[in-house]
């Protein structure tokens, strides 16, 4: 019969107290457990991002002197929205597809 020894804790060399190694398998089924719970809570996170959409484009007028600039958000404090929200870039209106079914 060949026994061998596995590292374990330094208080005890017997091998019937160390044939789950320095962690107890309690232990060990706590850490992955919880690595597992730390992995999900990463994927949620980096799936968040995904489903955020583009903001809209405004017109913005100038208080100052009327002037118009097309921009996602506010140029500064001197500017108001004067305009619906566009959702094509640049403030260009959606694009109108037509869809002819074929016979």
């Amino acid at each position: 019969m060949n026994h061998t020894v596995r590292p374990c804790c330094p208080s005890s060399h017997r091998p019937s107290r160390c044939r789950a190694g320095w962690w107890g398998s309690a232990t060990r089924a706590w850490v992955i457990g919880w690595g597992l719970v730390a992995v999900a809570a990463l994927c949620l996170l980096q799936a968040i991002p995904a489903s955020a959409a583009p903001a809209p484009w405004y017109y913005w007028r100038s208080k100052v002197d009327g002037a118009r600039v097309c921009a996602q958000t506010s140029p500064g404090p001197g500017w108001e929205r004067d305009s619906p929200a566009y959702e094509g870039p640049g403030c260009q209106p959606r694009p109108k597809v037509i869809v002819v079914p074929m016979r």
